[in-house]
């Protein structure tokens, strides 16, 4: 769904009751577990969430010092869909591989299109860390809102 959104709408053509009813729309007791992104986005060819909102800006406008209302918007974005989505989800919540964490690249694993690389079959987990960069505040974000939980 939240791909969808990010591919075909913009953020005020978002329809809140539409967002509810999608992330409530389960059998009555069933148990649900919530993601907002799969690896499939990063896999496949797709787009992740944060490659959706923060587009060309993600390898070059993450750091904390370098205004950007591109990476503004977008954090604030990733922020939310992540937590109505754990909010009204489920029974639990699932996150991938660092796309949580706004993570700049695709996974693409050794295959003979890309010559048996390695080369983007890696999460770079140290982005988070940095201080300085926006990676760390949507990772400091995941771990509160998961506390919160």
């Amino acid at each position: 769904m939240w791909i969808k959104y990010l591919k075909e709408l913009k953020d005020e053509q978002w329809n809140m009751g539409n967002i509810a009813f999608n992330l409530t729309n389960r059998r009555y007791r069933e148990k649900c577990v919530a993601y907002a992104e799969s690896h499939d986005q990063a896999i496949v060819g797709d787009k992740t969430i944060s490659m959706w909102l923060f587009d060309k800006e993600i390898y070059d406008n993450m750091s904390k010092n370098t205004p950007s209302l591109v990476v503004d918007r977008g954090v604030a974005l990733h922020k939310m869909i992540r937590l109505i989505t754990m909010g009204l989800g489920g029974e639990a919540y699932l996150n991938f591989m660092g796309n949580e964490f706004g993570h700049p690249e695709w996974v693409d694993f050794p295959r003979e299109g890309n010559g048996f690389s390695y080369h983007f079959c890696r999460r770079q987990w140290h982005l988070a860390d940095d201080e300085r960069l926006r990676y760390s505040c949507l990772k400091k974000f995941d771990k509160a809102f998961n506390e919160l939980e």
